[in-house]
């Protein structure tokens, strides 16, 4: 069960870590979306103030490549993680808004692409594949990073020294 259990929390840790790197690729440089179409993408929902907007455009990216470089290499691999799940529980919060709204959206997630959701209009679908995804989330969050989790081997080492 140990085996398994730490097999399962590496997949979940590595898929989480490539899907948010992707995604702040796709904001941050890919031809076609990057950081203008996310500052529309954000502004478009409503929510934020202009100059929140602008804020969020340069800082959700980045924060989406730490955390997954940390995610991905099992370095505060937890917190990482949490930061990861609080994103997105609060971009389904948004989508959610969106829908009660009756507003017709396009998500910028992944720039030009979609994951599960067929592309066009956000629907709740969106919020189904939010969830899909915050499940992985989660679990690291909740039971570490398993296999290659660097936190674990340093808490290892630390009672076995201690």
């Amino acid at each position: 069960m140990n085996r398994f259990r730490h097999t399962a929390l590496f997949v979940c840790r590595v898929a989480i870590a490539a899907l948010f790197l992707f995604a702040a690729w796709q904001k941050l440089f890919a031809p076609g979306a990057g950081p203008q179409k996310f500052s529309l993408a954000i502004n478009s929902f409503k929510i934020l103030p202009e100059h929140l907007v602008h804020l969020a455009t340069g800082v959700i990216p980045w924060l989406e490549v730490l955390c997954a470089v940390l995610v991905l290499i099992g370095v505060w691999t937890r917190a990482a993680a949490t930061v990861l799940t609080l994103l997105l529980v609060g971009f389904t919060v948004a989508v959610i808004s969106v829908l009660l709204r009756n507003m017709s959206l396009t998500c910028g997630c992944f720039g030009n692409l979609t994951l599960i959701c067929p592309k066009g209009v956000m629907g709740w679908c969106k919020v189904f594949e939010n969830s899909v995804i915050l499940l992985p989330c989660v679990l690291v969050a909740v039971f570490g990073g398993g296999w290659l989790d660097l936190d674990r081997l340093r808490m290892s080492n630390a009672t076995r020294t201690a």
